[in-house]
């Protein structure tokens, strides 16, 4: 502690007593904190920080939302700053150091926990905020200059043991900034405002990260679960409904929407996102922070901000976003569902393990695994929940509430789709990367997106919709079974679909022989229940087992045979207690309330259908799979339409189940139908439930999922091959596109990769060696080979 000088009686402001008490708790606060306080580092960077924002009078103007005088009810300045502007307080290091180039801040030691280092020029001989006002003294070992003795001749009266050597001085936006200690006011507004959206983000990781072993080199895989807030209704999807279009305005940041109304966030709904991310512990600077980041005492923000500290920043050009298969269900949990055991186990350990590398050739440093909005636990949409929002929706006494209730939730269910997931995804990347900034510009000049995103089934239409909604896609978009049908009807679709279904049912016939009289017999008892013969079969979850629902045990056929047509057969077998009568086992009924989760996951029977619902122009999905095996209507020639429907006898089982029939009872696909909610699914039944899955299949005035020129400019640059002057690419695209798939038809996604297509330029490997659970069979294999198409490092296509 030094001496203090003799204080001035000239002073209009702050009080006697206001300075006195800033004098005692500044005391109190450099004796505390005085043996961490060694370098000058440490000296410039927080003791700098700590001494203005707690002493100087002039720390009133920094508050971190700042008010204008003139204008008390508006929370943004026209950047009144002083002329020593501080860092917000509660910044990380690793984002002031991104936010701030061209010698606003920099690092002068290695970047940790500990914080970033203001930067201080011997040369500077301005004024300087905080216990050191003397640059030339204090770098010359002398320790810090004599703060009472007396300034220079023409000097303004010091103002106490803490004060500028200049006059007071409000920075106006166009005054220029001092790039020795001081931050342009564009500069701070950037960093004002990055702070203000961590808040609103509400970044969490609720406890300590788990730690797993993985890989015969003793290396270790680190797990942290966190969770951010989002808009339920992101900004340019609620202006895109107000003006409906089949055309996408492709989005330079997913924020920027609160760039210029922060204040528009308060008040606005959100959901909480969770994710996972999994990341290699390599050497023991990295088990060392990982075992900081179990500490207790740590509330589950500053876990999450502790976490963002990290030595060298987290760069998300070296992370991976995952998209699941749905829509409706979680992501896989990391050595559960996603195995870490080493570098070939799965797609995930083989991208930290080093096989592949990004489009900069630097090893991928983090896989983020993000439970889609209301799914896993984001918040899941349940019947339980809904029936906490939405109560009327399930009154029986009074129909004009109720139906007002169900409008209201199906518009709630329409914040669900695709367009509202890549967005969500952005958000978190973002969190992740703390809103890096550059040269006191209010948004960085250039946006860093995902290193590389993998998307299955379900989740390369998301992908697809990234590419459509963002200038700044993912890298590498990697697509395993998921060319969404984009210019192809829904009612198509499922023209298409039904046949490949008939096929696979015949392959696993073929496999299982026996199963044919067994399936029969199974479909012949549950008949009876129809005819009041028998009791209805409920199943331990309250529905009923009717044969249409034991029918759709065909959605597990389209896996490899190996193991999704053993799995089937296993189930099957299982279904009477003995061999001499019809009574249903309990363990049958357990499996097969096991394996069809659409209870728990009832967005993927409500919004199904949806994921084909392409702007205005594809209209309503009127349930398009039951009305194609049911109902004759017009379609291509090449479909033979006539030859499957009005009625297809090949799915009719009333005709299949009898004893006469040649033909075996077919399976059902991935398709939904209205029946669902009559009372086979318990959480998917009731008046409310079934309202809201007939308002969403009437729905007509869906947004647009896809933007065919918005992609082709992300895989070609300035519109394609032979283009002068076009700009580069900004995506690489691979897919592995499945010959048999069963989910995703073939025919309609090559459609989108031709010359021309909205995909050109992706390439497509071609194969029937996998089933669209290829990834999951064999992910290392075809995740590796599709990083390495994307840049360009194996022939394929050859």
């Amino acid at each position: 502690p030094r001496t203090q000088p003799e204080m001035p009686m000239v002073l209009a402001t702050p009080t006697a007593t206001a300075l006195i008490r800033r004098y005692v708790i500044t005391k109190i606060l450099l004796f505390s904190v005085s043996a961490v306080l060694q370098s000058s580092s440490y000296r410039s960077a927080i003791v700098g920080s700590i001494a203005f924002s707690v002493v100087t009078p002039r720390s009133r103007h920094l508050h971190p939302f700042p008010v204008v005088a003139s204008s008390p009810s508006k929370r943004r300045p026209s950047l009144p700053f002083p002329s020593s502007p501080r860092v917000p307080r509660r910044l990380s290091s690793s984002l002031t150091a991104a936010a701030v180039r061209g010698g606003d801040i920099s690092n002068t030691n290695s970047r940790g926990i500990g914080g970033s280092n203001l930067s201080a020029s011997a040369a500077d001989d301005e004024a300087r905020t905080g216990w050191i006002h003397n640059t030339e003294s204090h770098e010359s070992g002398e320790g810090a200059s004599s703060v009472g003795s007396n300034s220079e001749e023409g000097d303004e009266a010091r103002t106490g043991w803490l004060h500028n050597t200049e006059p007071k001085k409000n920075y106006q936006a166009t005054d220029p900034p001092n790039t020795a200690n001081e931050h342009s006011p564009a500069t701070i507004e950037l960093m004002t405002f990055v702070e203000r959206i961590n808040e609103c983000r509400n970044h969490r990781i609720a406890g300590p990260p788990a730690v797993h072993p993985c890989g015969d080199d003793k290396k270790r895989m680190m797990v942290t679960e966190h969770r951010i807030a989002v808009p339920l209704d992101h900004p340019d999807l609620e202006a895109a409904a107000a003006s409906p279009s089949d055309s996408i305005a492709a989005l330079d940041r997913v924020d920027g929407a609160f760039r210029e109304d922060i204040n528009s966030f308060e008040g606005r709904p959100t959901v909480d996102v969770y994710f996972t991310v999994v990341e290699l512990l390599s050497n023991a600077a990295d088990e060392g922070y990982a075992a900081s980041l179990g500490d207790s005492t740590l509330s589950p923000r500053q876990r999450a901000e502790k976490y963002l500290r990290r030595e060298g920043g987290i760069d998300a050009s070296r992370m991976i976003l995952y998209l699941q298969g749905g829509p409706g269900f979680g992501c896989a949990t990391p050595v559960s569902g996603l195995s870490l055991a080493s570098s070939k186990s799965s797609w995930a350990s083989s991208a930290l393990f080093g096989d592949v590398t990004n489009s900069d050739g630097k090893s991928f440093e983090r896989v983020v695994l993000m439970d889609q909005r209301g799914t896993g636990r984001s918040m899941p949409v349940s019947k339980q929940r809904l029936r906490k929002m939405f109560p009327d929706m399930f009154l029986s006494d009074d129909v004009s509430r109720a139906e007002l209730a169900v409008k209201r939730a199906a518009d709630y269910l329409t914040k669900f789709r695709a367009d509202s997931i890549v967005r969500d995804a952005e958000w978190i990347k973002e969190a992740m990367i703390s809103g890096a900034g550059g040269d006191g510009d209010a948004f960085p000049p250039d946006p860093k997106p995902w290193g590389a995103a993998l998307g299955q089934s379900f989740g390369g239409f998301c992908l697809m919709t990234y590419l459509s909604s963002f200038i700044h896609p993912p890298q590498m978009c990697l697509f395993t079974g998921g060319l969404a049908p984009m210019d192809t009807p829904a009612r198509e679709v499922y023209d298409r679909l039904w046949l490949r279904v008939r096929e696979r049912n015949y392959m696993y016939y073929e496999r299982y022989p026996g199963d044919v009289a067994l399936v029969r017999r199974i479909v012949q008892r549950l008949m009876r229940q129809d005819t009041g013969d028998e009791l209805p079969v409920r199943l331990p979850s309250g529905g009923i087992l009717t044969v249409r629902r034991f029918l759709q045990l065909g959605l597990m056929l389209g896996g490899t045979p190996g193991t999704a047509f053993a799995n089937l057969h296993s189930i099957i077998s299982s279904a009477f207690l003995d061999d001499g009568d019809d009574e249903l086992s309990e363990a049958f009924l357990k499996r097969m309330d096991y394996e069809q989760s659409f209870d728990d996951a009832p967005l993927y029977f409500l919004l199904h259908e949806s994921i084909y619902a392409d702007g205005p122009k594809s209209g309503a999905t009127n349930w398009a799979a039951h009305s194609s095996v049911t109902q004759a209507g017009n379609a291509p020639l090449d479909l033979l339409y006539e030859r499957y429907v009005s009625p297809n006898p090949d799915f009719e089982y009333r005709l299949t189940s009898s004893s006469e029939s040649l033909s075996p009872v077919l399976f059902y696909g991935e398709m939904v139908f209205p029946w669902m909610a009559e009372g086979d699914f318990a959480e998917l039944s009731g008046d409310g439930m079934r309202k809201v899955a007939e308002a969403l299949a009437r729905k007509e005035d869906w947004l647009p999922l896809f933007d065919a020129s918005n992609m082709r400019a992300a895989l070609l640059g300035g519109g394609g091959v032979g283009k002068d002057g076009a700009a580069p690419p900004r995506c690489r695209v691979a897919s592995a596109t499945y010959y048999d798939d069963m989910y995703v038809d073939f025919n309609c996604a090559m459609k989108l990769v031709r010359r021309g297509g909205p995909m050109e330029g992706a390439k497509v490997w071609v194969t029937n060696e996998y089933q669209h659970s290829g990834l999951r069979d064999d992910g290392a294999v075809i995740f590796c080979k599709l990083v390495n198409m994307a840049k360009g490092s194996v022939h394929v296509p050859s």
